[in-house]
């Protein structure tokens, strides 16, 4: 496809010059079009598929840890999301308020989670009285309903022969529902189930900290947070409150380069932050 095709044409004119790699860049923005306002987030690289494994490595996050996972509900992070929490997991459970249950289980070529769909459309019956299948639907104002699908999804993993997670995306769209005071109970309820049956737990949070500053959303109930942003063409992360981590800004992505994609590199660091205190834990080549 070339920069002049006609999908194009009502926004670049003819005239316009663009090399291959321009070509690529525009395919890639288009394919963002259905993501209003994250275009130029989506194009950015190495692939969350690439980062997330060693990222989970360098921070030592594990199965039975319970983490905040604090940036934007947008395409890029949620695939950071997905990734990150694929890559600690090995038996699973979502709580999905934005994709439907089906887009959630293709996400996870190598494990099956339970899916309990709280998106808008999805049948609504709840599953509350059925017997506990690998899916369940419940309505995302209905948080009695959420609760006791969530009870049976961590009763389900804890069973389980792998180390389960339990993962929860959105905690921005069930604010939305429900007052901060009824949604922070819920998440210190269901929390306190997943450490008493040793399930893990990552949950996306909304980016921006509670009105005086000093956490964010539901922080007290994890180990610690991880935190993610986009400044300067890259993708930046540090952990909050983990043991022996400090809570530097370090690039886990940047822009693609002309020269086409280059791997993502782990640089050794010290887990003081002693090494780099801006950015020490990844770059792209």
């Amino acid at each position: 496809m070339s920069a002049t095709s006609d999908n194009r044409s009502s926004w670049v004119h003819s005239s316009v010059y663009v090399d291959e790699y321009g070509n690529g860049l525009v395919d890639r923005l288009l394919a963002a079009e259905s993501y209003p306002g994250e275009a130029f987030e989506a194009v950015l690289r190495p692939s969350p598929e690439a980062v997330a494994p060693a990222f989970v490595d360098d921070v030592g996050v594990q199965s039975h840890d319970i983490v905040g996972f604090a940036a934007p509900s947008s395409q890029l992070y949620d695939d950071l999301f997905y990734a990150l929490y694929a890559a600690v997991s090995e038996a699973g459970a979502v709580l999905t308020t934005k994709y439907p249950l089906q887009t959630v289980r293709s996400r996870f070529p190598s494990i099956d989670p339970f899916v309990i769909d709280s998106t808008p459309g999805a049948e609504t019956d709840g599953g509350v009285d059925a017997e506990a299948t690998d899916s369940q639907h419940v309505r995302c104002g209905d948080l009695t309903s959420l609760g006791v699908a969530a009870e049976r999804a961590t009763t389900q993993l804890a069973a389980a022969d792998r180390p389960g997670t339990f993962a929860i995306a959105t905690m921005t769209q069930l604010l939305a529902h429900h007052d901060s005071a009824a949604l922070d109970q819920f998440l210190h309820e269901l929390v306190g189930q997943w450490r008493n049956q040793g399930v893990g737990g990552i949950v996306h949070l909304p980016p921006k900290r509670d009105a005086d500053g000093s956490d964010w959303f539901g922080s007290a109930h994890f180990d610690y947070v991880i935190e993610l942003r986009t400044a300067d063409h890259v993708i930046e992360a540090r952990v909050c409150g983990k043991r022996d981590v400090a809570p530097t800004w370090q690039v886990v992505g940047s822009a693609p380069r002309p020269d086409g994609e280059t791997p993502v590199q782990l640089l050794d660091r010290d887990l003081s932050g002693a090494d780099d205190p801006d950015r020490d834990a990844f770059t792209a080549g």
